[in-house]
């Protein structure tokens, strides 16, 4: 059985069905409990579609998708709570005073869902651009906080509402920008689009906010009326919960489009701006027994903030410092430190892969054991260090004249190993070992010395890669050893007599 799934058609009718009905109520009751109780009930529908909207979207989602949606209908419970108890107040006739925080407050209660919902992210490490919105974040939740109490506490037509209706508004813009930038700056997903309709929703109940705080406060004649566009946000919340949809785009994750040291100034100013013009206006509305109290605020959350950059800064170094040092710890643990080739254990793993793929295309594999002869009588002669340049150079000589297809990897001391994949036959091992030797053969200058060497090579091949990998570095250490007993500068096959 398939699940019934709304067109963006059907759910924006229903949407303007609600709000035409709402009209027609508003126009046709006349003024008192019933209709009231009337509009008070669409209300508290629309805003269960817009939880029922956010559960069904969550169910949808996965991972940070599921807790965005949980999120959105967590705001939409909040307001639940308070548009009930309206409804209740209103039913019964309960009187609440003007200046009550409940259950107005659990409006205001909004924010913080939607905070919380910005800071979500798919990465591990959060960017440096995020982390700078992020305060805006924070200093929008904390200034929206101020601003809700203080509103409580102001009557309609007070000189000084238009303050704090100010400070709410510049604050909300701070959430939509927030939200927005974390859409621009997001890579492409199912988080993207989820910040764009968060920012679309962020933009409708501000907006619906601004007008009705107006209203309320300098135009009561109109109050009535235009509290009827509350509902608004919950059918917009509505609307965008149902007609989203995982989607499966995936896209590469973009740079981050500012650095560190300038995210954590250009946090820091912004708080220390916005909590200081706050603080200003804070002056304008509310009476000297409270500057201190603001002047407290103020201090403190600037030097937290301070203390948070600071933090993240030695935070962030600390983990570069640590990624750093795996990816040095593994590098060493593959490869040479003296010649940056790869150690005995890439070769190893690098060789049964060869093998393997051999084994399967049946291609001929071939593998060159050699060391250098006379570099003990140098090493004992010019020392330690000479010794080490004249293995850097060796190896840099030899890499050079290897395919990026074959691996050169140094077994120890001034001994060597070359694996040579897809070999068109036998006889190309010869030739690869016979450059070898006339690159090896032209002297070194090394610290103002001529240092001249040879090699010693031994080859051993595996036919359709049938030798196992022990097999084959055996076999090429006992030719590379009877080179070396004939005098050295030169290579061998292996044969069988050489055991």
């Amino acid at each position: 059985m398939s699940h019934f799934r709304p067109s963006r058609l059907q759910v924006v009718g229903f949407a303007v069905i609600l709000l035409v009905v709402q009209r027609i109520g508003f126009m046709v009751l006349e003024a008192g409990p019933a209709r009231t109780m009337f509009l008070d009930t669409l209300v508290v529908l629309a805003n269960c579609v817009a939880i029922g909207g956010s559960v069904f979207a969550s169910i949808r989602g996965r991972g940070v998708s599921r807790i965005f949606w949980l999120l959105f209908a967590s705001t939409f419970a909040l307001q639940l709570v308070a548009n009930v108890s309206w409804e209740y107040f209103h039913y019964f006739q309960v009187a609440v005073p003007g200046a009550s925080l409940f259950p107005s407050l659990f409006y205001r209660f909004y924010v913080g869902p939607m905070a919380v919902a910005l800071f979500l992210s798919e990465d591990v490490r959060t960017s440096r651009l995020e982390s700078f919105f992020n305060g805006c974040i924070v200093v929008g939740l904390v200034g929206l906080t101020m601003f809700q109490i203080q509103m409580a506490e102001l009557t309609a037509g007070d000189p000084s509402l238009w303050r704090l209706i100010t400070i709410g508004t510049g604050l909300n813009v701070v959430l939509i920008l927030s939200a927005t930038a974390r859409f621009v700056f997001s890579a492409r997903g199912n988080l993207r689009g989820l910040f764009a309709r968060q920012a679309i929703y962020l933009a409708t109940y501000s907006g619906i906010a601004l007008a009705t705080s107006v209203g309320d406060a300098y135009f009561p004649k109109i109050d009535d009326s235009i509290d009827l566009i509350w509902i608004v946000p919950y059918l917009a919340g509505g609307v965008l919960a149902m007609t989203w949809y995982p989607s499966t785009a995936e896209g590469k994750s973009p740079e981050p489009w500012i650095g560190r040291r300038a995210a954590l100034l250009s946090f820091n100013l912004t708080l220390a701006a916005m909590v200081l013009g706050c603080t200003v206006l804070g002056f304008m509305v509310v009476n000297s027994t409270r500057v201190m109290g603001l002047l407290a605020i103020s201090v403190v959350l600037i030097s937290y903030a301070i203390r948070g950059a600071l933090m993240q800064d030695t935070q962030e170094k600390y983990m570069t410092a640590l990624q750093d040092s795996k990816a040095q710890l593994a590098h060493q643990a593959l490869y040479d430190e003296l010649t940056r080739l790869p150690n005995r254990r890439l070769f190893a793993e690098r060789m049964s892969q060869t093998l393997a793929l051999a084994r399967r295309h049946g291609h001929i594999v071939g593998l060159l054991y050699f060391d250098l002869d006379g570099f003990k009588a140098v090493n004992d002669r010019m020392g330690h260090a000479i010794g080490d340049l004249l293995i850097n150079h060796a190896a840099a000589r030899m890499l050079s004249r290897t395919r990026k297809s074959d691996t050169l990897a140094r077994m120890g001391g001034d001994e060597f190993i070359l694996l040579l994949s897809d070999l068109a036959g036998k006889e190309d091992a010869a030739l690869v070992a016979s450059g070898l030797l006339k690159a090896l053969a032209e002297p070194f200058q090394i610290e103002g010395h001529t240092i001249a060497i040879t090699a010693s090579m031994g080859i051993s091949i595996s036919p359709d890669g049938t030798a196992d990998s022990a097999s084959l570095i055996h076999q090429a250490d006992s030719a590379m050893y009877a080179v070396k007993r004939d005098g050295g500068n030169g290579m061998r096959y292996y044969t069988p007599e050489l055991g």
